[in-house]
């Protein structure tokens, strides 16, 4: 797939996933998977750099 096809699929994710049920204030930075909370360390990748959604 292209990098629009595969960033257009995370932030629908991530998108469906906030208006879901409103619980997602933090993605990581790395695979910009959504996060629940502010984890030490993403949960799905293991990167360190997790973050607010803005």
């Amino acid at each position: 797939m292209g990098l629009f096809s595969d960033v257009g699929r995370q932030f629908e994710k991530a998108k469906q996933t906030y208006i879901g049920d409103g619980q997602m204030e933090y993605i990581c930075a790395s695979c910009r998977e959504p996060v629940e909370k502010n984890y030490e360390h993403c949960p799905h990748c293991g990167e360190e750099t997790v973050e607010p959604v803005e």
